[in-house]
């Protein structure tokens, strides 16, 4: 077997590049990264912050001050291919071997940060970017029955392991990719572990403060800036940096007549900049505002979508990646309070107790199946393959019968929520910052705090009777009252009339392109008549809470930006 490795190397700024990162060649195994590190016929990189490194360095008997890819070999060196359950933090690593032939490629706990890999040949390549694979391992740009579900049934989320190409894996978090010569196995060295909570509602605002203090503690050695939106999140994270990192610097990202053309809907009810002005002055950050344009969403779809080497959340994706190229002027490092609508229940989809039937965050399946041609329509069956997926992993996500029936719906569509939705908005979260070479840190995305809050019975997650409950009162005695309760109001996207002008008018440009690849799949006409129609920007949303008509309109931009930048040849 032959192992290429290409990681974190330069493929965002150009189609043309492969990558710039330095190669070290053992055998029939190649590695090119920086900081990769190389000893005998082993080699072996880390990349990402090891939180335990000062314990692991100790447990190895080695010097605090050596480099986490050597700490990663030394690792493997004592533990075999159990070593990642001894690495903490949001980092990926590999270990090739050639004396023993073999590879172990290792994603984090929480799939903060991606790995893709695939089969060539008798060779098996990995990156942590799908176009490096295409360019550097010649992996061939096909798409799939599955994969064509996956872009139009679910995208842009993707079921845990997928990706829009065929012969293309991701790793899924707390997992390992073991090869040994031809035999490939994926192995789970950590998962969310249900069990009994054990205690009282002080205790458990306590505990949660003193885990929230942990994880902010890990971000603010990083001396990072933060991303404010005057919601309930990225405030509490503020406040709790705020005596960590002197100055802290905050910033906040609004767009071009906002305040002229918002209208407040059920998933984002007000505007930021109040709150975030309250923010600012109780806290004393040494705040920017960063303002946006609607021609600049727009003519960055399909950076943005290169980025991620997917279709993604269009404007949304295109709003984060122009922010933290704002940031990157004045930061290398920024907090965000990405995820913690997920771990502490902010999510719409988590009030009531409607039975758990589909995907709440990805509807609107009528509507996606409206836009393919008859034909491909008939042969993907979305409606069929999205249930099927929601019916296995709604069964593998069941804890089972010793939780009462709402808790027991509760953790099932949480966990789902943590396998579709999620991964999703880390790599959004983790693609758009990189591109802009600013380093994105989630500290409620950290897997100690996720799993003691994943087993407090969401009666007290919801403590007070509002969404966050738990949250809220960890942090009361920080934050004034008018930011503590505020109501949960998503990342904030344009509202502007021009926007959905702008890419109803590309659409309608698409539409007479006679060389468009993304017409062998969806019906010119039926695309033609949504780009005419009213596109409404606060209309009930297609996916998640943002994503309404003229994000449909941005995705289907992307969707054929990629299929023509790379050629991708469709197989139904």
């Amino acid at each position: 077997m032959n192992y290429f490795g290409v990681y974190h190397s330069d493929y965002s700024r150009s189609n043309s590049g492969i990558f710039d990162a330095p190669c070290i060649t053992v055998g029939r195994m190649m590695l090119c990264a920086r900081g990769a590190f190389s000893r005998g016929k082993q080699l072996a990189l880390a990349w990402g912050r090891i939180r335990n490194r000062s314990a692991l360095a100790a447990a190895l008997d080695c010097a605090g001050n050596v480099g986490a890819s050597e700490l990663a070999l030394r690792a493997y060196q004592r533990w075999g291919v159990g070593y990642p359950s001894h690495i903490e933090g949001p980092v990926v690593s590999c270990v090739m071997d050639a004396d023993a032939d073999t590879l172990v490629l290792v994603r984090d706990r929480m799939g903060e940060r991606p790995v893709f890999y695939a089969r060539h040949g008798d060779s098996l390549a990995f990156s942590d970017h799908p176009d490096a694979l295409l360019k550097a391992a010649k992996v061939e740009p096909s798409m799939g029955p599955d994969n064509l579900h996956e872009l139009f049934g679910l995208g842009p989320a993707r079921s845990p392991g997928m990706t829009c190409y065929r012969h293309m894996l991701a790793l899924e978090p707390g997992c390992a990719l073991v090869v040994r010569g031809d035999r490939e196995t994926v192995q789970r060295y950590w998962r969310l572990e249900d069990g009994d909570h054990g205690e009282d509602a002080p205790t458990t605002v306590r505990h949660t403060r003193l885990l929230l203090e942990q994880c902010v503690a890990d971000a603010a050695a990083q001396k990072s800036a933060v991303m404010l939106s005057g919601g309930l999140d990225s405030t509490a994270l503020t406040a709790l940096l705020k005596d960590r990192v002197t100055p802290l610097r905050s910033f906040s990202v609004d767009y071009q007549d906002n305040t002229r053309d918002f209208v407040a809907n059920a998933f984002r009810p007000e505007m930021d900049a109040p709150y975030v002005s309250q923010a600012v002055r109780a806290f004393g950050t040494q705040h920017r505002t960063v303002m946006l344009t609607q021609r600049d969403l727009a003519r960055g779809l399909d950076r943005a979508m290169s980025l991620r080497g997917f279709p993604g959340m269009a404007d949304i994706d295109t709003s984060l990646m122009l922010f933290a190229e704002q940031i990157a002027r004045f930061d290398a490092c920024v907090v965000s309070g990405e995820c913690g609508d997920e771990v502490f229940g902010g999510y719409p989809w988590f009030k009531g107790s409607a039975p758990l039937e589909d995907f709440p965050w990805s509807g609107s399946l009528e509507l996606r199946e409206s836009l393919l041609r008859p034909e491909v329509r008939e042969a993907l069956r979305l409606r069929e393959y999205v249930a099927d997926v929601f019916a296995t992993r709604r069964a593998v996500a069941d804890p089972g019968a010793g939780f009462e029936p709402n808790e027991r719906r509760l953790r099932t569509l949480q966990r789902l929520c943590f396998e579709f939705f999620m991964p999703n908005l880390q790599e959004r979260a983790q693609r758009m910052c990189e591109g802009a070479g600013l380093e994105v840190l989630t500290p409620l995305c950290d897997e100690r705090l996720v799993q003691y809050v994943y087993n407090v019975p969401w009666e007290m997650k919801f403590m007070g009777g509002q969404e966050k409950g738990l949250f809220r009162q960890a942090v009361a005695d920080l934050l004034p009252d008018k930011l503590l309760r505020r109501t949960k109001s998503p990342y904030p996207k344009t509202c502007s009339p021009e926007f959905s002008g702008i890419v109803r008018a590309m659409a309608l440009r698409l539409t007479e392109d006679a060389d468009a690849p993304i017409f062998a799949l969806i019906d010119r006409t039926r695309l033609k008549r949504l780009a005419q129609s009213a596109l409404n920007p606060v209309d009930t949303p297609w996916f998640g809470q943002l994503m309404a008509g003229p994000q449909l309109l941005g995705y289907l931009w992307q969707v054929n930006s990629w299929l023509r930048d790379r050629d991708v040849q469709i197989e139904l």
